[in-house]
């Protein structure tokens, strides 16, 4: 009869220790997943803080808004990857602030 019980004992803690790991491969998994979707989310706004930075220095340096993205890529050193990200550009006039819009590719919002 005791064996019995300490049967149910090493039962009880292969259990316990079963469902401490299993709720513990959980945990990392879904931090793994968060801490994915923030380094994105931080890397496009890396990117469109260096397009504005390089749009503000063109039109302090030249004073004028370049007519695209590409000659601040040209003339600016401004380096985007254009296969991770989508730009859209429209420039309105020498003085004013051109549209710059940037989104992740493959990406809905």
């Amino acid at each position: 009869m005791l064996t019995l019980k300490k049967r149910k004992t090493n039962t009880m803690a292969i259990v316990v220790t079963v469902a401490v790991f299993v709720a513990f491969a959980a945990f990392l998994i879904f931090m793994l997943g968060n801490a994915s979707s923030t380094s994105g989310e931080e890397a496009l706004q890396a990117v469109k803080d260096s397009v504005t930075r390089a749009v503000v220095s063109c039109y302090a340096y030249e004073g004028f808004y370049p007519d695209n993205i590409d000659y601040l890529i040209e003339n600016y050193n401004l380096m985007i990857d254009f296969n991770r990200y989508l730009v859209y550009y429209d420039k309105v006039a020498d003085n004013l602030m051109p549209s710059i819009v940037i989104a992740q590719r493959g990406v809905v919002s």
